[in-house]
Order: structure tokens, then sequence, then C-alpha cells
């Protein structure tokens, strides 16, 4: 199987050998991926790079470091991935060569953290005696990049003072700002900038609030005293450095606009803006929070999830996927830059827990895993990702040892690991503080336990002697399993860093993650000597949770006595199964219960999973009218749902609002309320155009963005003596132009303000690195744009060598998920490439998802005669689109006798009821064959004969004697 044709089936293969090899098997494992890696396909190659990462093969290290210098991007990202856990030291100088050459900054810090999981505490010391034996001042330069906040500033003083030649270009990079002490300040490199010429600015001091404001504090000293102004704030969020805490304290009143700047970073197209706006936002108004801001945390809580999104995964849809279905499995890390960034909204995240819908908690906990697999060390507070845990338990996501390990491993580099470590224990196995006053002198002592996680029997034979020291107070105290519990938690600070790992296991035997209390078995007595009087009925309700227990519950839910419905409903309510909580909520609707689901349970979600459709919206909707369920328990349910999930409920919320009772109105004009005023003016607006006037009583009192429509309404109000409900309209004038729009006023301006006198500017160039970087990371129309400005660059420029990073990125775009970019890119190769590269990446178009794309490249290919894409073609005999085969085979019978030993080779190996797509185009070839030779055949004979019938023809056929004469 890892020599079929097709790569998807070698890729799976080749996943599924690698699945659980360890030891022998993944040595041997190696043997056969190895020669792999250095497969003409490139997905192939991926594959092999990707499961040599899995079993950590180690021996294999200078194998996957060999892809590093591959043409594909691709497959150096793969192989740099893959190193972080097959990294030997014979992978360190192609690491080393690869961190030399390559400035893509996505490929450099995967190679950055696999020379790091190699090298170890030697990381500097490595790179900066590669830094001194290169000759290369660029290469040079881009080992000392990788330097950022890896060096002091002692010891940069330490290597001038010896003469290394990497000192000039180390403080260059300072002085730029592209490498960051680890510690101490640039003012105690001044000396030694001074002597090497390098230019550097010495770092003003921050602004106090009688001084005068410069930069992001004079732009937010301009918030506070002439209001808010979207482009001001703007300019402030893409500043490199954000506001700090200091800003806030300075200008208290700055957390009035806080709304603002969630209501900025809500209409931010861009997923890195609303990142920054978000951060700003916070780092401006941190916590706590008053109810009015955690109201607005609330109504802006898709936003600010997707903030946090943006942050762990730099503007990705979703998480970097990988073959395990984790993203740190790939070996992928978060930069540093954005997993401080991420860490900042985990406070933010959690108070917005609650008022996310299933989607985006799904999506919260992917990137929450992802941020908690990063270093913690580069964090300024580590210590918060060991909060992580009981984030992901208010998400409603299921804990496991993974996400205990990463909190531990973050609590130990925190600033108190003695105090935080115990308490992430106690809040993932649930011992509460109070527990610790029974314990604090226990009859299991510290040694005792530290001695006893070494033996298998040491838990029974502790449980026991805790026991045993209880005396007869069993039934009144804690079990012994807890008891137990909380002295290994108390223990664990103290026990050597080999051991800990062992007190973990014995804590998980004690009481496994995310379950219920584990004492059942101690608790059964004294729970038999309470209950010994009663006896256990089939019936009963306070039995332990399972399936015949549900569907009891469920089954009393339409019980004939009220109170037996309540009290199932009562203990269902909590629930988590879908089913479960839209039953008792169907029972509500109808009137047969008085029991809400749990407020944490997302209800729309729920009935959208249940029913099988998308919206949450529509099943909300249908649910509302089923049943005979009655208007005013829809609305009180109604209620407890957020803004956003009610604008699809509002015409029916319309509806009963006008027709219904009084208390059927007030309860609709409450839900009504909660509606963005604005989706409720656009839905209203119909009917308001066509006189329904009363309706605007549902829109008075709430800030409205003006409209045409609007303005006629309110108009009409005051023609017909209305004003009291024309002037509770509020409306507000949007802003007429777009956030952001200001720098190209100020672009404009300056080209007006340009003296006619000298010389227009030329317009701005952009370098080809700075394209090439907004064509690999831009949106679908800036890439073209790039494209076309890259071809305008290629056809002046006089002479040289093709970029091959421009050859990269070309091969990048081919696979690009939108059709118009990967013609454009296609266009542009031939542009910029000679006929061999431009024939070589059309051969990626052979294997385009659209049909019309792969039959315009076989035609290329056809035309062109391009032998080395006869494989690809005798391939796509089996594509399952005719006109795809077509097309192929017409290429095929084109190229002649050149594809006759391909498809003879297809048609041995292939199987006898698909032989024939192989064997019909060499006949056909041969029919080909032999119509030329008998063209050939007559063409010569009229030659012989032409003279002898050349004079008869002339009088018999007028016409031939013309042609004849031209010829």
């Amino acid at each position: 199987m890892l020599r079929h044709r097709d790569p998807h089936v070698r890729k799976h293969v080749i996943a599924l050998l690698a699945h659980d090899a360890s030891g022998d098997d993944a040595r041997a494992l190696s043997a056969t991926l190895v020669p792999l890696t250095r497969d003409p396909d490139i997905r192939t190659v991926r594959a092999a790079l990707a499961a040599l990462g899995t079993a950590r093969a180690r021996w294999a290290g200078e194998a996957v470091a060999a892809c590093l210098h591959h043409r594909n991007m691709n497959i150096r990202k793969t192989a740099a991935a893959a190193l972080l856990h097959a990294g030997a030291p014979a992978s360190v100088p192609h690491l080393l060569r690869a961190i030399g050459r390559d400035d893509n900054p996505g490929l450099r810090s995967a190679m950055a953290g696999a020379l790091r999981a190699v090298v170890g505490d030697a990381y500097a010391a490595t790179l900066l005696a590669a830094a001194e034996a290169a000759g290369d001042v660029r290469v040079r330069r881009l080992l000392l990049s990788a330097l950022d906040r890896e060096v002091t500033v002692r010891a940069v003083l330490a290597l001038d003072a010896g003469g290394s030649p990497a000192v000039p270009v180390l403080l260059t990079l300072i002085a730029e700002g592209d490498v960051r002490p680890a510690s101490g300040s640039v003012e105690e490199l001044a000396e030694a900038l001074t002597r090497h010429g390098v230019r550097w600015t010495r770092p003003e001091p921050p602004t106090t609030p009688g001084g005068p404001p410069d930069g992001a504090e004079a732009d937010l000293v301009a918030l506070v005293r002439t209001g808010w102004d979207p482009a001001t704030a703007l300019r402030i969020a893409r500043r490199p450095a954000l506001p700090d805490a200091g800003s806030a304290r300075r200008h208290p009143s700055v957390r009035g606009l806080f709304r603002r700047w969630l209501e900025l970073a809500d209409h931010c197209d861009e997923a890195g803006d609303r990142s920054r706006v978000v951060c700003c936002a916070v780092r401006l108004c941190p916590g706590p929070w008053s109810p009015e801001e955690q109201k607005t945390l609330a109504r802006y809580a898709g936003t600010l999830a997707d903030a946090f999104d943006a942050a762990v995964t730099g503007g990705a849809v979703t998480g970097v996927p990988s073959a395990s279905g984790a993203p740190e499995a790939a070996g992928h890390s978060i930069p540093r830059q954005r997993a401080e960034r991420a860490a900042e909204l985990l406070d933010v995240l959690y108070a917005i827990a609650p008022h996310l819908s299933s989607v985006r908690r799904f999506a919260a906990v992917e990137g929450l895993r992802l941020l908690a697999s990063a270093d913690p060390g580069g964090l300024p507070r580590p210590e918060a990702l060991a909060a992580v845990p009981a984030l992901l338990r208010r998400l409603g996501a299921v804990l496991v040892r993974a996400d205990l390990d990463r909190a531990l491993a973050a609590a130990r580099l925190g600033a108190d690991p003695w105090r935080t470590a115990p308490a992430v224990l106690r809040e993932v196995f649930g011992v509460p503080v109070e527990q610790r006053e029974g314990v604090d002198e226990p009859a299991c002592s510290g040694d005792e336990l530290t001695e006893g996680v070494r033996s298998p029997e040491a838990p029974a034979r502790l449980r026991d002697r805790c026991a045993a020291s209880r005396g007869g107070a069993g039934d009144e105290a804690l079990a012994g399993s807890r008891k137990l519990l909380a002295a290994l938690v108390d223990a664990y600070p103290g026990a050597a860093s080999d051991e800990r790992g062992s007190l973990v296991d014995r804590m998980s035997a004690l009481q496994p993650l995310d379950a219920p209390e584990w004492t059942i078995s101690e608790t059964r007595k004294a729970f038999s000597a309470e209950h010994s009087s009663r006896s256990v009925r089939a019936e009963d309700l306070d039995q332990p949770r399972s399936v015949v227990q549900r569907d009891r519950l469920l089954a009393l839910l339409e019980a004939e006595r009220p109170e037996r419905r309540t009290a199932a409903a009562q203990t269902l309510r909590h629930w988590p199964e879908p089913q479960t909580g839209l039953a008792v909520l169907r029972a509500y609707l109808r009137g047969r219960t008085d029991v809400l689901p749990d407020p944490a349970v997302d209800l729309p979600a729920r009935l959208a999973a249940y029913s099988g459709e998308g919206c949450g919206s529509r099943h909300a909707d249908a649910e509302s009218t089923a049943h005979d369920a009655s208007p005013e328990r829809v609305l009180a349910w109604l209620a407890r749902l957020p803004g956003d999930e009610l604008t699809g409920l509002a015409p029916t919320v319309v509806t009963w609002w006008e027709h219904g009772s009084p208390a059927v109105h007030e309860a609709a004009r409450v839900v009504l309320h909660a509606v963005p005023a604005d989706a409720l003016a656009h839905l209203l607006a119909p009917r308001i155009e066509a006189g329904d006037l009363g309706l605007l009583e549902l829109l008075s009192g709430s800030p409205l963005l003006r409209t045409p429509a609007l303005d006629r309404a309110a108009r009409r109000l005051r023609a017909q003596g209305r004003e009291d409900m024309a002037d509770r309209l509020v409306l507000v004038d949007g802003p007429l132009r777009a956030p952001g729009s200001a720098y190209e006023d100020e672009a404009v301006l300056d080209a007006v303000r340009t003296s006619p006198r000298a010389p227009a500017a030329p317009a701005e160039q952009t370098s080809l690195s700075g394209l090439i970087r907004i064509a690999r990371d831009g949106a679908p129309e800036r890439i073209r744009r790039a494209l076309t400005r890259i071809v305008e660059l290629g056809t002046s420029a006089s002479g040289g060598g093709v970029d091959p990073e421009l050859i990269c990125l070309m091969e990048e775009l081919l696979r690009h998920p939108r059709t118009g970019v990967r013609l454009h890119a296609h266009r542009v190769s031939r542009t910029l490439f000679d006929r061999d590269t431009h024939a070589r990446l059309t051969v990626f178009l052979l294997a385009d998802p659209v049909p019309d794309v792969v039959r315009g490249a076989i035609r290329m290919l056809g035309r062109a005669a391009w032998e080395p894409a006869l494989p690809d073609l005798v391939r796509l005999l089996g594509h399952p689109k005719p006109a795809v085969r077509t097309a192929a085979r017409d290429a095929l019978v084109d190229f002649g006798a050149t594809a006759v030993p391909p498809l003879r080779r297809a048609a041995a190996r292939a199987r006898p009821d698909r032989r024939s797509l192989y064997t019909d185009v060499l006949a056909g070839i041969d029919a080909r064959a032999e119509t030329e030779a008998a063209t050939t055949t007559e063409a010569g004979t009229d030659t012989k004969t032409g003279a002898g019938t050349d004079t008869r023809d002339r009088h018999r056929h007028p016409c031939r004697r013309g042609l004849t004469g031209r010829r």
C-alpha cells in the first residue's frame, strides 16, 4: 500500500503505521519511512515526516533535518515541526543552516523550538558560535535574530570584550528592537553602541500626568478630552506597544470608554486588529469589572471569543490541524507575543464563558489547550496558565491528564509554586480548602506519603491507617479516600521532582478526573445504617445516575401527580445531555412543570444538535410553536437567551406583543428590548414604511443608526402630532468613513500639499520580500494585487535570476482555496519563469478540485509536450469526471510514442476491470500512427505522379489549377 498510486492512500497508510509505534517497532518503522522522505510526491513526504515526528524517531533526525532544505515551504515547516520530537545532535547543523537562510516567521519559530529541544540550555551559545563562524552578513543577522530574549546585557558586553565578530550585528539588532535582552537595559550598552557606530535612540521616560503627552499617551489624552474617535482608537491599537496598566491609572476616566472599545472591536474586519483592540480595552479597563461592565462583556461575548481565538491561532479559522486531533501533537507552538496577548484575555474568557454558544466554547477550549501547550517560561506571568483547568471546566470541557500536567508545569514557574500547585490540585480533584484543617496533623505523615508512592500497595495501607486513626468517628468524618487525597495534595510541594508524577497518579487512582466523588464503597456502610429502615424501590429518584434512571425520570415527566413531575424535572434540570434538557424544556413549555433547565445549558445549541439543523433560533421558533406551548412560558424562556439569539424570533414575538393579553404584551416587550435595536429596526422597516407607526414604540429609548426610513417615520410622527413618540426615537449618526480610513485621508492630503515646483515623488515601491509576505498571508484581493505588483517588478527588472522564494510562493498559491488566486498565480508564473519552471508549476493544477482548471492544465501540458507530466496524465485517466478523462486521453494520444511506456506500466498494474482505460489510449496512439503513416505515403505518391497528371487536371479543374499555381 505504500506504493499505491493514490497519494492520499499512501498518506493514510503512513499515518496508520505510525500509530502507537514505539521501541523496536518504531525503529523498524523508520527504516520504511526514511526513504519516503525523498519521494517526489509532496504529500507522501509530509506524511512520512509527520509519522517520524509522532514516533519520536530521534535516530532518523538527520534524514528529517535534511528536508529543511526542500524546495517546498510546507515540507520545510513539517520537517521543523517533526524535529521538535525527533531531533538529534546530527540535525543541529541542518537547523543552523536553515535558520541562517530562511526568513519565514512561522518556519523560524518552529526551527527555533526544535533547536531548543535538541541543545537545551546551550541554545544561545550554539547560535552565537554559528553566527561567529558565518561569513555572510545576512546569514549572521538571521542567526542572531533568533536570540530574542535569550542573551543578557552582561553577555553582550562580555562578547564585546572578547572581540567577537558577531557583536556589531547583534548590537544593530538590539538597537532596532529585533532582539530584546533577557535582562538589563539598552542604556547599559550605550558605550558599545557608540564605539561600533550603531545609531540608536535613547527611550524617553514615560509621560507623567503633568508632562507633555507623546505618542499613544497623547492619543489617550485626546480620547479623554475631546471624546471618542474610532480612528484615534484604532491608531492606538495599531502601535507596536499597546497601552499598559499605568495608562489606566494615569487616566481613570478612560474606563468609561470600555463599551466603545468593544464596539470598535466588533466592527473590525481583520482578526489581528480585533485582537489588539480587545487587548487595549482590557488593559485600560482591567478587572474586576462592575455588574454593568459584565453586561457589556456578555453583549460582546462572541467578539471577545473571536479575539482570543485570533490571539492564539494568529487569525486562522481553526486551530492547527494535526493527525492526532490535538494541535500540539504536530509540534506546533505559539509565538511568544501572541501567547502573551492571549494570556491577558484569560480573565475575560472566564467572565464570558456562560454566555458563549457551544460552537464558540469548543473553539475556546481548543485555543486554551493550544495556549497551555506553549512554553510558559516566556510569559510575564507563567502562573496564569495554572488557571486553565478551571477555565476549561467552566467552558464545559472534560479535563484530561495532559491538562493537569501543563497546569502544574506552569505553576512551578510562577512566583509562589508552593501555593499555586496545591491550589491547582485542589481545583482539579475537588478538594475544598476547608478540608486542610482536618489534615494539618494527619495520621499518615508527609514522609510516609512520599515513601508510600513508590509501592503499589501503599494507597490501601495508608487508607487503612488513616481510617484507623479516626477511631469510631468514621460516620461523622469525611471518607478515608478524601482525607488521603487532601494529605497527598499537601505533600505534593515538598516531594522530589521525580516523585511528583507518582503522587499525581495516586491522586488520580483515588479520584478520577472529572468524575463524581469516588467514595461509593466507603460510604455504603454508613448509608446502609442510616437507611436500614427504608426498602429500596425501583421508582426512587435519588438513585445514582444511569441510563435506566434517566429513562425512568423522563417517563415521570408525564406522570399524573404534579409533585412527581416536578421532582423528576428538578433532578433532570442539571443533567448535561441534550435530550434531557430538551425534555425538561418541553415539559415546561406545555405546562407540565414549572422547572426550566439549568441556566448554564446552551438551549439553542442543544435544540440545534437535537434536530440536526444549524440555526438555534429556527429550532427555538419551532419549539415555541409546537406541543401547544403557551406564549407566557415561551417568553419566560426567551428572556433567558442572549440578544443575538433572539433576532430570528423577533417576528413571532412582535405578533404576540400586538395581539396577546396584557401579561403577554409586557413579557414580549421585555424580550424585544433585549434584541439589538438596529437588527429589530431592520426587521420592522417594511411595516413601518407601510404606515404601521405604532411599531416604533418598540424602538423608543434605544440608540438607533439613522437611516432614511427612520427619518421619514419621525417626520410622519411629527406631522400627525405625535411629538412625544418622535422625541423618544434616539437616532445616532453613524461614521461617515470606516475605521482606519484616516490613513487614506492623510495620504491624500500629503499628496495635495506636495509643492508643484518640486518633482512629483515616485509611487512607493514595495520590496519583493514585502510583496511575497503579503501574497502569502493576505486576503484574496490583497494577494492578487501583490501578484500584479510582483509581475510589474519582475518585468521592469533588468536581468538576474529568479528568486527561489518566489517559486515557493507560487507553489503555495497554486494550492490556495480560492480558484481565482490559483489561476492568477499560474498566469504570473507564465510571465516570470522559463518554460520548464512554468510547466512544472502547471503540474500542480492537475490535482485541482475544479475540473475545468484540470482540463486547462492538461491542454497546456499536452501542447507543450512536457514529458515529466506523463505519469500524472496517465493517473488522470481514472478521474471521476468524464470531461477530464477525455482531455487526458487526447493529450496522451498527442504525445504519441513517448506516452507508450507509462501507459503500458499502468496497464500492467491495473485491475482487469480498469485495464481498458489504458489499452484504449494505446489503441488510439496506434491508430494515430497508422493514419499519419498513410498520410505520409499518399503525400509521397502524389509528389511522384503529380508531374504527369498536372496538365490534365489543369484543364478539368480550374479551381485546382489556381491552388496548384499558388503552391
